[in-house]
Order: structure tokens, then sequence, then C-alpha cells
């Protein structure tokens, strides 16, 4: 078996047996029988392959769509309808989803996060003939993949909706109707921590075999856990503060670092590397994308996040508030009233800024930035300036300076889905609310030292918890975190003022020397009831025990 991230795309026709009669009765060439894949342990291996693929969501549906929401980044194309939300425009009947690729898509994926479930429903129905059969520890290890991976599906739909359908049965063209009622957020959540036990039962530390790289591990599953639990503690979710729920937040994220598996990567000059080398000690759980076969958006991600001066799409631009919130090398916030800051905002900053955002005058590929007014990856730029950055920012992060996309625009990429530092982030959050702050202090400053930042300290409880906040954003920032961080502490609000930009006057002749004023490039409207998705009209109309989310008609 190739490694689990080298995905042929191949679907398999599993919903009926395909069985002919007399002249017709012919093994078909292009699909199985129900009975001849589950029995086949290299077909059960691609179906669950498929279930990988779908369930585990990356770049534009993973992290930036969701960033482009919140102020940390501008959508420059609506690849996922991301102005519908900032805009204050979302209903229940513009949710049009596919996966994994629709020009316009949104971030919804009720129903394809359905699909797939029903998908993870079938392979639970069927594999009890795999089981007569006699796999062993194989077969094992899938089932345990599998709960892993519905866990994570109904996480993300308890993520965008709250509390949802439970289903666990496998539906046929004889189903005429559905009557299945939301059940709460508390037993969402229940519900995805059995499959969460069931999957940490069976799944291993590690693999032995580096073929079996990207499949779900016990750390993979624990970390999932480690976030839900999080979720579940905070003030959204935990309106009477119960400390037993930090508590649990707290021994969740505690089992991952006792595994001893991971630890944090690179240092302040190769922070990028924990994004471009894959599997190092610091992912958890990732998908990496292979570099044979084109798949827009996703193993583009290179050419599609860099500037139009290097034929780049600058497809997702960073706001100036998000990169006002980077602090200065010594600690202290950045300000625009300093002068010497003022005249040169991108000096002496946190040294996670210049990984993770591209800005004017960084070296990027053999030259400088030019997102000054004229330059080459400028809105004024004869080069695609339909592509330019609207903010005068692009990302970063994650993004491989040595690969040159104009060769070939995709290439193998690796998008990280838990990390270590999230774990620890995690860890102090749940320590500081439990009032622990030396621990919860230790270990947001063991995040902060490994990139050469100096420790923080608080003068109190409420200020160590601002602060460890302040951490997340930055150390997590386009990963996907900002969106529901925001709505799990009931301050989505504060997320979402208008996206403002820089724009870049040269004052000499040489482009060497600058002024720099913000401006606003998009108003944002904000709706009370943008805190959860609206389930989409479809979904109601076909199933009338259905509730839909407060504020949407």
């Amino acid at each position: 078996m190739k490694k689990i991230y080298m995905l042929v795309g191949v679907v398999l026709v599993l919903l009926t047996d395909l069985s002919c009669k007399k002249v017709l009765d012919l093994t078909p060439q292009s699909s199985y029988s129900t009975t001849t894949v589950w029995t086949d342990p290299n077909l059960i291996q691609v179906y669950v392959n498929e279930v990988y693929k779908e369930s585990v969501y990356a770049f534009k549906d993973g992290g930036f769509g969701w960033g482009s929401q919140t102020d940390e980044l501008y959508s420059n194309f609506n690849w996922c309808s991301e102005n519908v939300y900032v805009q204050g425009l979302a209903t229940p009947d513009n949710q049009n989803s596919s996966f994994p690729l629709n020009y316009s898509s949104t971030l919804n994926d009720w129903t394809t996060l359905y699909s797939t479930i029903s998908k993870e429903n079938l392979f639970f129905q069927n594999i009890t003939q795999a089981d007569t059969v006699g796999y062993g520890p194989q077969l094992t290890n899938l089932k345990g993949e599998v709960h892993f991976l519905r866990a994570l599906c109904y996480f993300e739909l308890l993520k965008r909706f709250g509390g949802v359908p439970l289903i666990t049965k496998v539906f046929t063209v004889d189903d005429k109707s559905f009557n299945d009622a939301r059940a709460t957020w508390d037993a969402t959540r229940d519900f995805i921590l059995a499959d969460i036990n069931a999957a940490a039962a069976v799944l291993p530390k590690t693999y032995t075999n580096s073929a079996d790289d990207g499949k779900a591990t016990l750390g993979a599953v624990l970390a999932l856990k480690s976030r839900l639990l999080l979720y579940a503690a905070s003030p959204a979710y935990n309106t009477t503060n119960d400390m037993t729920r930090w508590q649990s937040a707290a021994d969740a994220a505690k089992a991952v670092m006792d595994l001893g598996t991971y630890s944090l990567y690179g240092n302040a000059s190769s922070y990028n590397h924990i994004f471009i080398d894959f599997f190092n000690p610091e992912v958890i759980f990732s998908r990496v994308y292979n570099g044979t076969n084109y798949e827009d958006r996703y193993n583009t991600l290179y050419r599609d996040l860099s500037p139009n001066g290097y034929n780049g799409y600058s497809a997702y631009n960073v706001l100036e508030q998000m990169v006002e919130d980077f602090d200065m090398k010594d600690g202290s916030a950045f300000s625009w009233s300093n002068p010497t800051e003022a005249a040169n905002p991108y000096a002496n900053r946190d040294p996670r800024f210049g990984v993770d955002v591209l800005y004017n005058g960084a070296p990027f590929q053999g030259r400088n930035a030019q997102f000054y007014e004229g330059g080459l990856d400028s809105k004024e730029s004869t080069l695609s300036p339909w592509n330019a950055s609207k903010t005068g920012y692009t990302i970063h992060k994650m993004v491989d300076d040595t690969y040159n996309f104009n060769i070939q625009p995709y290439s193998s990429c690796q998008w990280v889905a838990f990390r270590y530092s999230e774990i620890l982030l995690n860890y102090a959050e749940a320590e500081a609310e439990l009032g622990n702050s030396a621990t919860a202090l230790t270990y947001v400053n063991m995040i902060r030292e490994r990139v050469g930042m100096p420790d923080v300290t608080a003068a109190g409880q409420t200020d160590l918890i601002n602060k460890i906040r302040h951490e997340r954003r930055i150390e997590l920032c386009f990963e996907g975190h900002r969106f529901f961080d925001l709505r799990r502490w009931g301050i989505a609000q504060s997320g979402n003022g208008n996206g403002l930009g820089i724009i870049i006057t040269p004052t000499s002749s040489a482009n060497t020397s600058f002024t720099y004023k913000v401006d606003t490039m998009q108003v944002r409207t904000w709706q009370q009831g943008f805190n959860l998705y609206p389930i989409p009209r479809k979904e109601l109309e076909d199933d009338p025990a259905l509730k839909q989310n407060p504020g949407y008609n």
C-alpha cells in the first residue's frame, strides 16, 4: 500500500450488489460487488483512503477560508464565499457546498459532511463481512481509523452548527422520509467522545513502516479530544464556568504531552519547516498532497499564496490588524504612534512575523517583495495586476521558498491538522482558567522561547488568559483556529471589523524609503446570528424535525 496521502481518486460503487443474469452476468471491470469489497483487505484500504480524503479538510477549506471570515485574512477571489459572511449576507438559501472543490462553494458543508459520514457508517455496517474472513491487526486498525474520521466529521459539524442529528444508520432508496432531530451540543460532544474512545483503544502511538505515514495514530485521536474538550470548557458552551470542564480539557491536553512522542520543532530561523518538513516531531496529524497529480487549490499551495509579481495568485491577503498584532522583538506591542516603528514598521518584530507574512521589502525567491504603489507585486504592476494583494501583504507561512512553481504549479505540500504547539496552548489556557498561573506561564513561554521571544508575565488571571489568547492568535494564525476561538470565547463580533490594508508610497526614486497609510479595503457587516452557520434550506425541507439556528429565517 502506498502512503495514505497518495490517493488515486478511486471511487467505489458500494451501495448495491451489481449482479446480472444470463448473458449480462459478467464481473464489472470498473466497480466491485459489496461482497468482494468487504472481504478484500486491499479494497477495504482503498475505501478508507477515500474516507480520509473527504474527512480531512485542508488549506482553503481547513484554514484560509475560515481566517478570511475574521481579522486574519481577506479572500482575494472569494473561493469559499467568505464575503457572504463578512458582509452579513448569509442565508439558508445561499449555502451551496461541494467537496473537494466548487468555485461557488461555502464552508457550510452540512450536506457533504453527512455524505462522508454515510460512507463511514457504511464501513461499520459491512466490515463484519471481513471479520468472518479474519484479517487480524490490519482490520482492527482500520476500524480505529474510521472511528477517528467519523469523530472528525462530527466535530466539523459541531463547530459549524452546534448540536446536530447523530446518524449511525445507512439510508437506502427505500427511505422515503426523514425525521431526525438535532441533538444538544453536549450530546453531540459525547457522541464524538465515544468514537474517540473507540479509536484510542486500538490505534498505535506510531507506525513502524513509513508507508503508513499519514494514518491516524493515538496522538491524533487524543489531539482531537483535546480540542473538543477545550471547546466544551469555553465560555460559549460552558455558561456556568464549570471548573470540571476546564480540568477535563487540561487532562486531555496533558494526555497528548505524556505520550512523549511529540516536541516543538525548529527555531526562529527554521520555524516554517514545521509545515514544509513532512511528519516532523511537531506534527501530530497531517494531510500531505503528492506532487504527481494536479489537485487545484490543494497541491498548488505555493502558487496560490505567492504574489502576482512572481506569477502567483495572492489568493489570501493578510489584514493589517493581523500584522499589527505581531509584537516587537522585545515583547512590547507594535504602535503606529511610535515614530521609529512607524518609519520602519516591519523591523524588529516577533520572528514569526517574517515567517508568516510576506511584506514589502521581504526577501522572497531571489528579490525583495514590492507591495509599494507601482511595485512588481502591487495593483499597479504590469504582471497580472488582477492577482495582486488588496491589503499589501500575502501569506508566507507554509510556502516553500525554494520551490519554483513556474516550472510546475503543483507540488508535494503538507496541511498540518494537529500539531504539538496547539496542545501546549490548549493546556496553558485550561490551566490558566483553573487558576494555575505558574503552570500556564511555563507552557505558553515554551512556545515563545522556541522563536526567541521573551517570556510573558501576567498581572492576574484575566491578564494571563488574554495573553494566552493573544499567543494563540500569533502562533496558530491562518491554521483555521481564529474563527472558532472567537466564537467559543463568545467574542465573535470583535473579529469582524472592517478589513484593513496598507498603502505604501515610495519617497525616493530608488524605492528604498516609504510612507505608510492604513486604509479600509473591505467594509464588513456583523450579524449576531453568524456565531453559527445556517442549515441549508433544502435540508430543512427534507427533514421537518430539523430546527434552524437562531438568526436565520
